[in-house]
């Protein structure tokens, strides 16, 4: 029989009552630091975490044995160090079996893999890579926030170099999540909630933007200067003005969803195009300001296209006395349009 070191990881089943929440779990970002067990389960099954998502698949599929919940042993008790929701879950199944019918007794006991209590430093390292692998790059993805606070505490931990080589990531990869939660954190702003904290690091990947906030960063990604006042209005763009509530208004934003990032840097990395922004026209008018000439007649053709469209639209049916005249003139710009385009294509 093989030795069974007293520090060695082995999977077993154990009954979800020996399992506690880990409140320093990066997906928690420190917001459960001082929260009790029953508290942090109230808030996993709310928004942002929806762990009650899970609960008809555990009903209907039991547990999956091939993926285990990832705890360490505490005393006589184990912290789960990956798979709090699903725990939220299970125990939101157990104590109300009477409201839920499915495979409840597949729930009594489930799968775990157990670190030991006083990991060595290699297993320390075993923990943190199996984690930053399968959240960072794997097929259990943290939501963006979740993957710098991980990122941030680790490097300030073990150092950047060490990270990226232990985990098998570039240094690319790393700012895009790193950078904006460190900028957010000196600034002292509040971080974006959910995914929209991806748009900022879409948002701050682009060198347009960067220039405008006038972002520098050093060899450790440490944030060394920016312009605070730029930052406010890049955020104001990102995700709208804050009204009086302190909430932002989303309706008011500059851009719609991250396809338009790029354009925005675009605009931005112009004097003048981000001038037009400032001053409350939309990024459509400012994006003119930095379009080549042949962009602007590509513009200017579009739009005659799409003007047919809406004088059609509009004059179709239409009693107005003024609409044989809005033809006309339709047609008059539209030919002096196509005339213009063709000349400078020839």
């Amino acid at each position: 029989m093989p030795q069974k070191f007293e520090n060695e990881t082995e999977l077993k089943y154990v009954s979800p009552d020996l399992l506690d929440f880990d409140p320093t779990n990066p997906r928690f970002g420190g917001l459960m630091d001082k929260r009790s067990q029953p508290e942090i389960q109230q808030e996993l099954v709310k928004e942002p975490y929806y762990a009650l998502e899970l609960v008809d698949s555990l009903l209907k599929n039991g547990f999956i044995d091939y993926e285990p919940l990832v705890v360490k042993k505490n005393g006589d008790r184990y912290i789960v160090v990956e798979g709090n929701r699903r725990l939220a879950a299970i125990r939101e199944i157990l104590a109300h079996k009477d409201r839920y019918q499915g495979r409840i007794e597949d729930l009594n006991e489930i799968p775990v893999l157990v670190f030991p209590e006083k990991p060595d430093a290699e297993q320390k390292n075993e923990m943190r890579i199996y984690l930053g692998v399968r959240h960072l790059i794997g097929f259990r993805d943290w939501p963006s926030l979740s993957k710098a606070q991980f990122l941030d505490r680790e490097i300030r931990q073990e150092g950047l170099d060490k990270v990226l080589k232990e985990l098998r990531l570039t240094k690319t990869q790393v700012r895009r999540f790193l950078v904006p939660y460190r900028l957010l954190g000196c600034a002292k702003i509040a971080i974006p909630k959910g995914e929209a904290f991806f748009t900022l690091g879409e948002a701050l990947s682009r060198s347009g933007i960067k220039n405008f906030i006038q972002l520098e960063v050093d060899e450790n990604l440490e944030i060394e200067s920016y312009d605070k006042k730029r930052l406010a209005m890049l955020l104001n763009y990102l995700y709208g003005p804050k009204k009086t509530t302190g909430e932002r208004d989303g309706q008011a934003r500059a851009i719609s969803d991250t396809r338009d990032v790029s354009r925005l840097a675009k605009v931005l990395d112009s004097d003048k195009a981000a001038s037009v922004l400032a001053a409350g026209k939309s990024i459509d008018e400012a994006e003119i300001h930095v379009d080549t000439r042949e962009e602007s007649i590509k513009r200017l053709s579009k739009l005659r296209t799409d003007l047919a469209v809406l004088v059609k639209k509009v004059t179709t049916g239409s009693t107005n006395p003024e609409t044989a005249r809005l033809i006309q003139s339709h047609k008059q710009f539209d030919l002096a349009v196509k005339d213009y385009s063709n000349k400078e294509k020839a």
